[in-house]
């Protein structure tokens, strides 16, 4: 391919040459072309016919067609070929009649980069480091908690919680048991709002939210809601001393609300969640999590609220000392084995 070599700012901005131009060529093109019916790509001349020293030959030569498509005829159209203009017969090229056919064709030649075939995506890594998990294999039968096998140990230290409760989200159909599961205990009662406890209860609570057809609160911590709210100091797994805040404007007497979260370990954050309902008029229809553990707080919500889990009895005991037997079989490259 023939590379294109610009006219001179010299060429581009003089009027005389301004002036030689067709009538119909005052729209602007791709880089270097100044002509809408016409762009001039120069070509490379004969020894014999270039300019002598110090003087341009583009100077002179460039001139615009005298009408409109003057080409050569055998030359297809857009990229007609060769064409005779001015004394010293500098050969260019004309490209042609509509303005978005120039465009296209001035990308061909200027711009290759810009319509070359996309590279074939990268096959999967081989890295025995890359992080996959199947999220097609459904067991049959399905047991009631099949799913929690699926979440993920703690490998990060004890600044975390102690196991990843999400990673069964990314499975369709594990999503879809556990709302199921959780939603029994409740079938038939009379709820009005499902609140979801910030942040990881926003998605169960979401999900719950829109399987009853029911509105969906957020309970948010400090800090994030630009209306007036209600507050409630609390502490939460790791005793750390926070604040959580409810807008003034969702609940009205009476009205019966569904407590979501992702997991109920301590029972602190759930509990500061009662009070801002409760605080309002509101009536606790009952708490739901994944688990909620057997702690001092965990127990006192089973006593005084209706509730709900996904973790059947025998697993209990194991939820309760923080390790399930699943996390011998995880491979924290590959998932569980």
């Amino acid at each position: 391919m023939e590379v294109f070599t610009p006219p001179s700012a010299g060429l581009l901005s003089s009027p005389s040459k301004r002036a030689m131009m067709h009538p119909r060529e005052a729209f602007r093109v791709p880089y270097g072309c100044r002509s809408r019916q016409a762009a001039f790509l120069p070509l490379e001349q004969p020894e014999d016919e270039r300019a002598p020293s110090g003087q341009s030959s583009l100077s002179k030569k460039l001139r615009p067609p005298s009408r409109v498509n003057e080409v050569t005829p055998a030359c297809p159209r857009g990229l007609e070929g060769p064409l005779q203009t001015g004394s010293g017969a500098e050969l260019v090229h004309v490209v042609s009649v509509r303005p978005e056919e120039a465009w296209e064709e001035a990308k061909v030649r200027l711009f290759p980069a810009l319509i070359s075939p996309p590279l074939p995506a990268s096959p999967p890594s081989a890295d025995p480091n890359h992080v996959s998990m199947d999220l097609k294999h459904v067991p049959d039968p399905r047991e009631q908690g099949w799913y929690l096998g699926l979440m993920a140990p703690n490998i990060k230290g004890p600044s975390f919680a102690w196991l990843d409760p999400s990673r069964l989200y990314c499975h369709p159909q594990a999503f879809q048991d556990c709302v199921e599961d959780l939603l029994k205990t409740f079938r038939g009662d009379p709820i009005d709002l499902v609140a979801g406890i910030d942040a990881m209860g926003f998605i169960l609570g979401a999900a719950i939210a829109h399987t009853l057809k029911k509105g969906f609160l957020a309970i948010r911590k400090a800090g994030h809601l630009c209306v007036k709210t209600l507050s409630k100091p609390y502490k939460d797994y790791q005793a750390r001393e926070k604040v959580m805040e409810m807008r003034a404007d969702a609940i009205s007497p009476g009205l019966r609300v569904l407590l979501v979260d992702q997991w109920v370990e301590t029972g602190g954050t759930m509990r500061s969640a009662i009070h801002l309902v409760e605080e309002q008029g509101g009536l606790v229809a009952g708490i739901a999590a994944i688990c909620v553990e057997d702690s001092e707080g965990g127990l006192w919500l089973k006593d005084h609220y209706k509730w709900a889990h996904c973790v059947p009895p025998q697993l209990m005991p194991q939820f309760n000392a923080h390790w399930l037997d699943s996390f011998q079989a995880f491979n924290p490259n590959q998932g569980p084995q």
